[in-house]
């Protein structure tokens, strides 16, 4: 158990390092929050300081911000996700929040992510990892990727 921490420890300290290195690249070339947000497949790392687990049919959780539209696609892991987003230097507002409603084994991480979602009221992206927060305290984290493995469509 103390490894684990420290190793979180260690690579939070390192994603911050890293961080900075890419942020200030991204201004260098002229990369917007904005831009970079939409259309990006994000893929849950954590949620509220516990580190995300996929289940065991490697579904993966993630959410994406379909550009021109405000709205929010993705996939709690067992349920497709829906609703609509605004977002303002740095500011971001999730509404209108629902899931399909399949029967899953990992429900409480589903209503997790919705709660957390639900109050998320500004975000910032470091190089590939988007870091969603609520009163400046981070309680979300989601790497830029591929689009996930998904279930077929019922």
């Amino acid at each position: 158990m103390k490894n684990m921490v420290r190793t979180s420890w260690l690579l939070l300290l390192l994603l911050c390092l890293n961080a900075c290195n890419l942020s200030e690249k991204n201004r260098q070339y002229g990369v917007e929050g904005d831009t970079e947000l939409k259309s990006s497949y994000w893929i849950l790392l954590s949620l509220q300081d516990q580190q995300f687990q996929d289940n065991p049919e490697n579904r993966t959780a993630y959410i994406r911000f379909e550009a021109g539209e405000n709205e929010l696609k993705g996939y709690t892991g067992c349920n497709r996700l829906m609703g609509r987003y605004s977002v303002d230097n740095g500011s971001l507002k999730l509404t209108n929040l629902g899931t399909t409603r399949a029967m899953c084994p990992i429900i409480e991480q589903e209503n997790l992510l919705m709660a957390v979602l639900e109050k998320a009221d500004s975000y910032r992206i470091a190089g590939e990892i988007l870091t969603l927060f609520y009163q400046n305290r981070a309680i979300a984290t989601f790497r830029a990727g591929a689009e996930p493995n998904m279930p077929p469509n019922p």
